[in-house]
């Protein structure tokens, strides 16, 4: 039976809204009934009828609830534009009147010099003051240049020390001793003077040439099982013939290398004394015959800084030696005298040190160019600089040599700048080292333009502890460096030369860690310049600190590390400015470097005394005389003896006594043992200094975090006499216990977005299995100075030296229209807001919930956010949105306007702890869940940066990544990278989830939250307290640490905060692993930067889609494991390449961890989804309708009607195996019926 239907509807697109006619029949001839009956009631539907669409498929069972898109917003731009530009002056500690008279001096700027001044233009002063002003501008560049470089120059001195009273030495000294040189006179005048001063001298060979350091140390060990020695004496030095098959590398010094670190292999403490014989002069008279031996010198200045307490120090001899020689020799090794650098003369005993020496005011003897000039290393850096510098000064002919020569980076433009200049140019690929090469070269030199400069600026450094050095690391740094050196003496001294210049290293003149290679071969250049000067050859050596923009350390980590250590670069043209000088003025050797020595002279005296800095150590005064008093006992001799009630407080002492040298304090009283290290004024190098001393003195492995993870000298203390004692302290300890109520959470819905365009976890899930960097330019539509705001100088105040990050580019988006919000109100709303919004509403859909099934709902929203900037510095438009502001952009609303907007009255509560925001938002969640307080619960974060705020003040605390990238546990690792995002969960117990048929995604099996509470300062990481909530979350989980198969860590790609973390893993799912089953470690960081609130969501939503398709994705930017890290105290490996994820043995798990920088610590564990009940598997499957399928389609409008049917399309085309029907049947169901509407009617 048919009809045909009259009805009145009010159609879409009628702007009067009034009732309008519409007739419709159900039976057609063209087409069979039941189509027919299907397109009538489209057409009815689509107009705004009620239809009951449900009744057109089965119900016994019902069709497979499918997923499809999310709603399609519309958006428009809603930004608040920046507040109008003001202008301030701001002072500085010059009077500016003064500083700006005399920068128009300077700058010639008469125009400014007239205002500041109050003249007139065409008035008498300025008329007379025109003509003095370049000779007023010149003097005031000299003078500031002059200053500057005074306070630069530093030159190495010798001082007499008084001729001691008999000294008086004890026990038995190993006189270690060229192998085939044990009759050599020098050898016999050290034995007769040890055994004439009461120490008995037994003597040991060492061969050079066949030294093994293993065989080294067993011999050694069996003399020390006889009798362990008072002293080690090496006269290894004098064998100064080349290493075999090692050319660069005197066999004395190979061979020290290697009695040193047999000495530590053996567990011989006794001090190292390294004896040479003139290799140093202390005068003028003094001829350095043997600069080859200097290389022991530099070599020791490094052993002190990296072994203190088993070096003794460096003496040298004269190579005439009197009676007064041996007393002299043993009154320095008596102990407790703290010189440590000294050379014995026929005159008397000089002890070496430090002082400034400003330039002098005599007339400079003219120096130009001319002939050719020779650089080695000339297309690197130091060389192309000088080059420059000297094609300005005309020099007629540049022969710049390097290995690479005309095929090196930059050559052929540097060819073309400087013959632009004038000069004729030749660049030869010539190895300085080569000595039939470099022969060949200075004999081919044209007579045109002979040779009359040599610069010497070649080298390589290696960084690495002595205890790892071998020949052939030392073939590599001396080779470049002190060889080619010695090449160059060797075939110029019979030229008539006006310079020959090396390029030496401060770490000659005091020492570096991890450079001894590197300090021996400038110690070489220094003492070979010293040896030509006494011969009357010229010769001039400057052992640089940094240079700014050229050099070793010209990179700008390693600046700022020097520069906060107190070295900081030198400007190119000042640095310039010093050689021209030293050139003019005859210089033989001198340190040039920018030092304060409040900050960099604690590296030196922190755990010896440094005699040779003493004259530059604020406040210092000269050490004091010999005396006979004995050594303290090592530190663990003296716990041992002092009772155990005592032990604690000593350690207390020996911890403050180092924290207050490193900071500069003078006494104790300024490090209180309950007072956090942070507080104290240690940063992250100085905590690593500490902590480096602690190692040596205590002779305990401990790790990079000491000082974070044991936050006061007390918290320390604590557990250094843990570790030495091996007794526990009494007192309050942690104990993981899980809750009564532990049901597993329920995940049934997710959204998000995130960087790179991200919109859905299916997005996040392909942006992180393909291994795309998200990471790009800072937004363009914020209204953010971008022109000023990137400077590359971590210093300059009001700028960010990262200019890339992971950004919501469509921020400023948002359809108001959707959630019935005003323009203006929109426009108030901070992003953070609206973003929720439109992404809660994508996770009710992804879930299959429809709004009307929520309003009135016991549904909370826990949300996590931490931005409030948006519109708070006011505002060009604030004037159209005053009334809407406050709620706007108050964080307690973010959650409130989600549960207005939906109707949900659970808990709404917007959580802020930081970067852990998002994962204690699910923590509170799940607890609200099980405790019944809300049935249901979204829970996330989201983070949009209103602001470059962020950027600027950690640019200021050289926190950022300057490529804006996290490289998560890597060793490349340089700061963090800031990102953007939001994500949500929808949350269910899994009982009721199950009983309500919703889909389950993953669990939450369990989660912690935990505070870090009196740490290493407010901000800073602790690994104990990571400890903690770690194994609190396993315990509420009733899992064992083997059970996780992963964590998703917080990994943001600093340097102190991931070992930090991956030493917590380590100590707790790093352990009792079974064989063959690490726990994987990664970061989505890597991908999207760090997100911050919206953090913690992001790794679980990852996690989740990876145990869905059963693959562990890579993280991004790991050249290798952080070093910082002992990788070997666990089970941890890093996901540095996908890997597949097996769930036979158990469910898939996962850790996810986040640390906000307020100390609040969270971790969760999630898990894959349980199998369906058994009733559910076995459900009998819907039989298909077999007729026409209606697919109901609606929006809020046109547009967005248009934008869903797309999207739709799209995601059936993508799915094959999806049945008409479950899709018809999936939008009745899971989607809010909208006034816009049609009907697609197709068959099943």
């Amino acid at each position: 039976h048919h009809t045909t239907t009259n009805t009145n509807t009010t159609k879409q697109n009628n702007p009067t809204n009034q009732p309008t006619p519409l007739t419709t029949s159900t039976l057609t001839h063209k087409q069979p009934d039941g189509q027919a009956l299907a397109h009538t009631l489209a057409r009815l539907h689509s107009v705004g009828v009620e239809v009951d669409w449900t009744s057109w498929f089965p119900t016994d069972p019902a069709p497979q609830v499918v997923g499809l898109p999310t709603y399609a917003f519309q958006h428009q731009r809603f930004w608040l534009a920046p507040p109008a530009a003001r202008t301030s002056f701001q002072g500085t500690a010059e009077d500016p009147a003064e500083a700006q008279l005399w920068h128009a001096i300077e700058e010639l700027d008469v125009d400014t010099l007239t205002s500041t001044l109050r003249l007139e233009k065409d008035s008498p002063g300025i008329d007379a003051l025109l003509p003095a002003l370049p000779v007023l501008s010149a003097w005031r560049r000299q003078h500031r240049e002059r200053s500057t470089i005074d306070s630069w120059r530093y030159r190495a001195t010798w001082q007499q020390l008084p001729d001691p009273a008999t000294p008086a030495l004890t026990g038995t000294w190993l006189v270690v001793a060229p192998a085939g040189q044990e009759e050599h006179a020098t050898v016999r005048v050290i034995v007769q003077a040890l055994r004439a001063h009461g120490a008995t001298a037994q003597q040991f060979e060492v061969d050079a040439h066949d030294v093994d350091r293993a065989t080294l140390r067993e011999r050694l060990g069996r003399l020390a099982e006889e009798a362990q020695p008072a002293g080690v004496f090496s006269l290894l030095a004098l064998d100064q013939e080349p290493l075999i098959g090692h050319s660069a590398v005197p066999a004395g010094l190979g061979a020290t290398v290697a009695l040193l670190q047999a000495l530590g292999d053996a567990d011989i403490s006794a001090p190292l004394w390294c004896v040479t014989q003139g290799a140093v002069a202390t005068g003028r008279s003094d001829l350095l015959p043997h600069p080859e031996q200097s290389q022991i010198w530099g070599f020791g200045r490094v052993a002190a800084l990296e072994h203190p307490q088993r070096w003794g120090g460096l003496i040298d001899l004269p190579t005439i030696m009197t009676h007064h020689t041996a007393a002299r020799l043993a009154a320095l090794l008596v102990p407790g005298q703290p010189e440590d650098q000294a050379a014995i003369r026929t005159t008397g005993t000089y002890v070496r040190r430090l002082t400034r020496v400003p330039a002098v005011d005599t007339a400079p003897a003219p120096w130009e160019p001319s002939g050719t000039t020779l650089i080695t290393g000339g297309t690197g850096g130091l060389g192309a600089q000088i080059a420059r510098w000297l094609a300005h000064r005309g020099a007629p002919h540049l022969h710049l040599i390097s290995r690479s020569g005309p095929d090196a980076p930059g050559a052929s433009e540097l060819s073309e700048e400087l013959t632009a200049l004038g000069t004729d140019v030749t660049i030869t690929a010539c190895d300085a080292s080569d000595r039939a090469a470099l022969r060949q070269l200075i004999d081919t030199v044209p007579a045109e333009h002979p040779l009359t400069a040599v610069f010497h600026t070649a080298g390589t450094m290696e960084l690495g502890q002595i205890s790892e050095l071998d020949p052939g690391r030392l073939q590599s740094v001396l080779r470049s460096k002190a060889l080619a050196a010695a090449h160059l003496h060797d075939f110029t001294q019979h030229l008539d030369l006006t310079a020959f210049v090396l390029f030496s290293s401060n770490a000659a003149t005091w020492g570096s860690g991890q450079q001894a290679a590197y300090a021996a071969a400038n110690t070489y250049l220094d003492a070979l310049a010293e040896h030509r000067h006494t011969r009357g050859l010229p010769a001039t050596s400057l052992a640089w600190g940094p240079w700014g923009e050229a050099g070793m350390a010209a990179d700008q980590h390693t600046l700022s590390h020097l520069k906060r250590r107190g070295l900081s670069p030198l400007p190119t043209d000042l640095a310039i400015a010093s050689l021209h000088h030293a050139l003019t003025h005859h210089d033989t050797a001198v340190t040039i470097a920018d030092v304060d020595w409040a900050r960099f002279g604690s590296t030196f005296t922190a755990q010896r005394p440094s005699p040779f800095l003493a004259r530059l150590m604020p406040s210092a005064a000269e050490p004091a005389t010999p005396t006979d008093t004995a050594d303290d006992n090592p530190l663990r001799q003296q716990l041992s003896a002092a009772p155990a009630a005592q032990r604690h407080q000593i350690l207390v002492r020996h911890i403050q006594t180092l924290a207050a040298t490193i900071l500069g304090h003078p006494g104790l009283d300024a490090i209180p043992p309950a007072q956090p290290f942070q507080e104290l004024g240690f940063d992250s190098l100085t905590a690593v200094e500490l902590r480096n001393q602690l190692a040596t003195t205590t002779g305990l492995p401990l790790a990079p975090a000491l000082v974070f993870d044991h936050p006061t000298p007390n918290a320390l203390a604590t557990y250094l006499g843990t570790e030495l004692t091996g007794q526990k302290p009494s007192g309050t300890t942690h104990t993981a216990f899980a809750a009564p109520d532990d049901e597993p959470i329920a995940i049934v819905g997710m959204a998000c977005r995130y960087p790179g365009g991200v919109r859905s976890p299916e997005e996040l899930w392909e942006l992180v299995a393909t291994g795309r960097d998200a990471v790009g330019e800072m937004p363009t539509d914020r209204d953010w100075p971008l022109n000023t705001l990137f400077d590359p100088d971590p210093e300059r105040l009001g700028t960010s030296y990262a200019r890339e990050g992971g950004f919501l580019h469509d921020a400023a988006g948002f359809d108001a229209a959707f959630f019935g919000i005003s323009p203006r109100e929109a426009l108030a709303m901070d992003p953070q807001q609206r973003l929720l919004l439109e992404i809660a509403w994508e996770t009710f859909e992804n879930a299959g919930l429809d709004r009307d099934t929520l309003a009135g709902s016991v549904t909370g929203v826990f949300a996590g956010g931490t931005y409030q900037g948006y519109g708070a510095s006011g505002s060009s438009s604030a004037r159209e949105v005053e009334g809407y502001l406050l709620a706007g952009g108050t964080p307690s609303v973010m959650s409130g306007r989600v549960a207005y907007a939906f109707g949900l009255e659970g808990p709404a509560v917007t959580v802020d702890t930081a970067c852990s925001s998002s994962l204690v938002a699910m923590h509170l969640a799940a607890q609200a869940l099980r405790q019944g307080e809300c049935t249901m619960a979204l829970a996330g974060g989201v983070t949009v940066m209103a602001t470059p705020t962020t950027f600027i003040e950690f640019s200021r605390q050289r926190g950022l990544a300057a490529d804006g990238r996290c490289k998560p546990f890597a060793s490349a690792a340089d700061g963090t990278g800031w990102g953007e995002g939001a994500g949500l969960l929808l949350l269910e117990r899994l009982s009721d989830a199950r009983r309500n048929g919703h889909r389950v995604m993953a669990v939450l099996r369990g989660s912690a939250v935990n505070q870090d509470g009196t740490s290493n300062g407010l901000t800073a990481p602790n690994g104990p307290s990571q400890q903690r909530v770690i194994a609190q979350a396993l315990a509420n989980a009733r899992l064992s640490p083997a059970e996780v198969d992963v964590v998703e860590g917080h990994g943001t790609g600093t340097t102190l905060g991931d070992p930090i973390e991956a030493q917590a893993l380590l100590a707790t799912y790093g352990q009792e692993r079974r064989g063959g089953h690490p726990l994987w470690l990664g970061s989505i960081k890597s991908n999207i930067g760090h997100t911050q609130a919206a953090a913690g969501v992001a790794g679980v939503i990852k996690m989740v889609m990876a145990m869905r398709h059963g693959v562990l994705p890579a993280s991004l930017h790991i050249d290798e494991p952080t070093p910082h890290v002992d990788w070997n105290a666990g089970e941890v490996h890093l996901l540095t390449e996908a890997r597949e994820w097996p769930g036979d043995e158990h469910p898939r798990r996962a850790g996810v961890s986040s640390f906000g920088i307020s100390g609040t610590n969270a971790h969760v564990i999630v898990e894959q989804a349980p199998e369906e009940p058994p009733a559910a598997v076995e459900a009998i499957e819907a039989e298909p309708v077999g007729g026409p399928v209606p697919w109901v389609v609606s929006a809020r409008g046109a547009e967005a009607l248009r934008g869903q049917a797309r999207a739709l399309a799209a995601r059936v085309n993508a799915d094959p195996g999806v049945t008409a029907a479950e899709v018809g049947w999936s939008l009745l169901r899971t989607r809010t019926l909208f006034d816009h509407r049609a009907v697609v009617i197709g068959q099943d």
